[in-house]
């Protein structure tokens, strides 16, 4: 089996746990709080900062052109997503800007952020992908997962967007080669690291899980 196929059948159920939150079907039915969406989408935008960080020191043990050129890629994508789509909605949806800089990482994310740090420091290029694909994969499988199940609800959400956004072409694409990148970086590892790989892609789909628990509860 690929190493993403192996990925995938230790994270599947994880996915599926998410799909049931009452977070993630609540903005599926339009009924969730304006403010525990407002406190969501602040988060997440200051994890994606920490993202960015992450796809920099990954680039550090790159030694080939290919895969320097599809980080680069993303660093510039998620920077130009920030910047001009995602600081913008924040504006949008009421939160201002002096909230944004008091605002910290709740528990959680910043726990799961030290945790890929630290896997990427100690395993390097292929642990940072596998970690950070994780969530991209993740976001995917649950946006499609939702539209399966509650495609009428979510065409009525007021939250639609959040769930187009995760299924459109150019987000599936985009996470397709990630999937690509890793199972040429995971060809020929060894069974040892294979399980490594699989153990750190388990333990970030539990954050993001335990994520959708921390936002509801806050």
């Amino acid at each position: 089996m690929k190493l993403t196929e192996l990925l995938f059948s230790k994270a599947k159920e994880t996915w599926d746990q998410a799909t049931e939150k009452p977070f993630v079907i609540e903005m599926a039915k339009g009924t969730l709080s304006d403010d525990l969406y407002k406190r969501y989408q602040l988060q997440d935008y200051l994890y994606l900062q920490e993202y960015i960080g992450i796809l920099n020191r990954i680039k550090e043990f790159s030694d080939s052109d290919e895969i320097t050129g599809f980080l680069d890629a993303i660093i510039n994508e998620v920077i130009e997503e920030l910047d001009h789509v995602h600081l913008p909605y924040l504006r949008k949806i009421g939160i201002r800007d002096e909230e944004i800089v008091a605002n910290s990482e709740l528990p959680v994310i910043r726990e799961y952020i030290g945790y890929m740090k630290g896997k990427v420091e100690e395993y390097g290029l292929i642990a940072g992908i596998t970690a950070l694909l994780q969530c991209s994969w993740g976001y995917a499988y649950i946006g499609r997962t939702m539209f399966e199940k509650h495609a009428e609800e979510i065409a009525g959400s007021k939250y639609k967007m959040w769930f187009e956004a995760y299924t459109s072409e150019g987000y599936v694409s985009a996470n397709n080669t990630w999937i690509e990148v890793l199972d040429k970086l995971g060809a020929d590892i060894s069974e040892e690291e294979t399980k490594t790989m699989m153990g750190i892609f388990t333990r970030c789909a539990q954050y993001e899980d335990e994520l959708w628990d921390a936002l509801y509860q806050t």
